[in-house]
């Protein structure tokens, strides 16, 4: 029942505008032009009805005549949030282009097969256009399948040595991190899991 209430106003509200304009008109040359233009804005104004009940988009829907209510249009931010919201963006960004830089040199390694990389940002700081400071990067990567595991040596009647837990692939990832993407190595914790 709305649909054909939209039809018949529009089709009023055209024909109206046809006539108001063929009584400005000077000559009645003019008059075919202007009958031309506005048969095809009938033509679309039933067009639009009939294509919204068939569920087929009409691309070149004419956007004086979509019916829109404060409602329907979706709100971004409210007062004072606007500022929060696109730095927070930035950051996701941000964080999402150093995990798949980072992801991409662990892949680079030998005998990675996955990695995964979480990243932690100081909370308030940076902005829209500066950096975040970054607080932590942890990289946990899966060795590729059927490869052997380091062994440590052991040797008997010895305590253990007191060595960092962190194979050598470990170190050199977090070492090669640290220096292209240049951020401290106390940062950077790189696990084999």
């Amino acid at each position: 029942m709305q649909t054909l209430y939209t039809l018949v106003r529009n089709l009023a509200l055209i024909l109206l505008l046809a006539t108001f304009l063929e009584m400005l008109l000077p000559n009645k040359s003019m008059r075919g032009f202007v009958q031309m233009v506005m048969g095809l804005f009938v033509i679309s104004a039933v067009l639009a009805p009939i294509t919204t009940f068939l569920h087929t988009p009409l691309s070149m829907e004419i956007p004086a005549w979509s019916i829109t209510t404060p409602q329907d249009l979706p709100v971004i931010a409210a007062e004072g949030q606007g500022q929060k919201l696109a730095r927070d963006a930035v950051q996701e960004q941000y964080r999402q282009i150093l995990v798949h830089q980072i992801k991409a040199l662990a892949l680079g390694s030998d005998g990675v097969e996955e990695a995964e990389v979480e990243i932690e940002f100081d909370e308030g700081a940076g902005g829209l256009t500066d950096q975040p400071k970054i607080i932590l990067v942890k990289v946990t990567l899966t060795s590729a399948k059927g490869e052997i595991p380091l062994v440590k040596p052991i040797t008997i009647g010895q305590p253990p040595p007191t060595t960092d837990s962190q194979s050598t692939r470990a170190d050199s990832l977090r070492e090669r991190i640290a220096v292209i993407m240049r951020i401290a190595k106390e940062k950077i914790i790189v696990q084999e899991g």
